[in-house]
C-alpha cells in the first residue's frame, strides 16, 4: 500500500506540473523566432485556399515564417500521388521558404492517438508519400493535437520536431510551452474587431515565440481572410524580435 500512495502521489505531481506549465509563460525558441504560422490541413482539396492563404502571406514576405502540415492522404481518398498538380504546388511553395510538415497521415478521428505500432505504421506511411513528393519534413504537427505518449516516444525518435497545442517537443527529449492560437475559425465580421484586438494584443505581451494557426477553408470563410491582412501588417510593422 505505501508503494502504491507514493505512485499515486509522484503521478498527481506530474500532472499538476504540466497543467501548470502549459499555462506559464511561453518560451522564446531560437529556431522558430518571435513570430510563426502555423498553416493546417494541407492537402489537394484546399489548393485554391491555399493558394488564398499564401498569396496574403507572400505580400508580408513572411514565407519562412510559415509552416505547412500537410496530410499525404486526407480523408483515406486524397493520396498526394494522384495530385502532381498540387506536388508541384508544394515544391513551388517551399522554393519561396515555406516549411513543409507532416501533419498525420489520413487525418481520421484522433489518429496518433494510438499505440506504438500503430503510429509507426502511420508516421511511415505519411513519410513515404512525402518522401516521393520530394519531401524530407522535420516537423510534425499531430491532427487534433492529439497525441498518445507512445506515439510522441516513435515521432521524437526519428527525430521529428512536434508541435502541439501548448508545448514544442524537440527530438533532444526537451519540451518548451508556447502560445498557439487560431483566431480565424470561420471568423464572421462582427468579432473581427474584438479577434484582432486579442490577438494584437496577446502579441504585444508574449515575450515568447507567438504561434499563429490557421485552416484552410476556415480562414477563407466570413472575415478570415482579412484578419489575416491586417494582423500580418500589424506584426511587420511591430517587429518580428
Amino acid at each position: 500500500m505505501r508503494k502504491l500512495s507514493i505512485v499515486l502521489v509522484l503521478a498527481t505531481i506530474s500532472l499538476v506540473y504540466v497543467s501548470t506549465s502549459s499555462l506559464g509563460e511561453p518560451a522564446y525558441l531560437p529556431e522558430f523566432g518571435r513570430f510563426v504560422i502555423l498553416i493546417h490541413d494541407v492537402s489537394p482539396g484546399y489548393a485554391e485556399q491555399l493558394r488564398e492563404i499564401t498569396a496574403i502571406i507572400n505580400g508580408y514576405n513572411l514565407q519562412n515564417r510559415t509552416y505547412l502540415f500537410v496530410i499525404p492522404d486526407h480523408g483515406g481518398g486524397e493520396r498526394l500521388r494522384d495530385h502532381p498538380e498540387f506536388e508541384a504546388l508544394l515544391e513551388n511553395l517551399s522554393s519561396e521558404g515555406y516549411h513543409i510538415g507532416l501533419h498525420g497521415y489520413d487525418h481520421i478521428g484522433r489518429e496518433f492517438d494510438c499505440s506504438r505500432g500503430e503510429a509507426e505504421r502511420r508516421l511511415d506511411m505519411g513519410l513515404r508519400e512525402l518522401g516521393n513528393a520530394g519531401f524530407i519534413p522535420e516537423y510534425f504537427l499531430p491532427p487534433r493535437y492529439a497525441l498518445s505518449g507512445e506515439a510522441l516516444r516513435v515521432l521524437l525518435s526519428r527525430n521529428l520536431t512536434v508541435i502541439g497545442e501548448d508545448f514544442v517537443y524537440f527530438p533532444n527529449g526537451t519540451a518548451e510551452p508556447i502560445l498557439n492560437r487560431e483566431y480565424t475559425w470561420y471568423l464572421s465580421r462582427f468579432l473581427l474587431n474584438y479577434r484582432l484586438e486579442s490577438a494584437q494584443s496577446s502579441y504585444e505581451n508574449t515575450r515568447g515565440t507567438f504561434f499563429l494557426s490557421v485552416h484552410p477553408k476556415a480562414v477563407n470563410s466570413g472575415a478570415g481572410l482579412e484578419f489575416l491582412r491586417e494582423f500580418l501588417n500589424y506584426v511587420r510593422k511591430t517587429g518580428l524580435g
